[in-house]
């Protein structure tokens, strides 16, 4: 059985590799394939007491620990850690919010089987149905997470429903963080815990 350390990297691993493409997104029009479609198997599939297994296996939140590694040793992306305490008061609000709560729950449920349909987490018709499950339940919320980039990019349709939908894998992972024992105190005061449990993640990975 992993460790609470362990399963603390990687999900917050998830969470800056899905924030970090939502940057790359609005600054640049378009993300990394190999970086997104682990936050959205994520977001869609069922949670059964392994983090890695979730993202489908250490290797496919390789960008995320790097990163991780990077912003909690030196942090130099403001922007970033904006998003991420935004990111973790969402999910505790939302969490409170049991009606709101069971609406996401049976809308993340609807869009999996829509991926199994067809055969892919990506596919416009998913990413359609997240984006909206998130503008209709999670964008009501505060703080509410302002995504900055140029206008042509954020206006897209495809990319506005990618956005709201790694925002959507965001909010899983900050769930996964508290459920293995995460939370503000444990972010500040074991810090130097969890850089090192990514960088051991990163090890078993090379």
């Amino acid at each position: 059985m992993a460790s609470p350390e362990r399963e603390q990297a990687l999900a917050l691993a998830g969470l800056v590799q899905a924030l970090s493409e939502v940057r790359q997104i609005a600054a640049h029009g378009q993300g990394e394939r190999r970086r997104i479609e682990p936050c959205l198997h994520a977001l869609l599939n069922q949670w059964e007491g392994s983090v890695a297994d979730l993202y489908g296996g250490p290797g496919a939140l390789e960008p995320g620990l790097r990163l991780l590694v990077e912003h909690l040793a030196q942090p130099r992306e403001m922007e970033l850690t904006r998003y991420l305490v935004a990111v973790m008061q969402l999910e505790r609000k939302l969490r409170r919010d049991r009606q709101r709560f069971q609406r996401v729950i049976d809308g993340l449920a609807q869009a999996s089987k829509q991926a199994e349909y067809f055969e892919s987490v990506s596919h416009d018709s998913v990413l359609r149905n997240l984006g909206e499950l998130y503008r209709e339940n999670i964008s009501p919320l505060r703080p509410r997470i302002v995504v900055r980039g140029h206008q042509a990019y954020l206006e897209d349709p495809y990319n506005a429903a990618l956005i709201r939908s790694l925002l959507l894998a965001a909010l899983r992972a900050a769930s996964l963080w508290r459920a293995s024992g995460g939370g503000r105190l444990r972010l500040i005061i074991g810090r130097r815990g969890i850089i090192e449990a990514a960088r051991g993640e990163l090890a078993r990975i090379y």
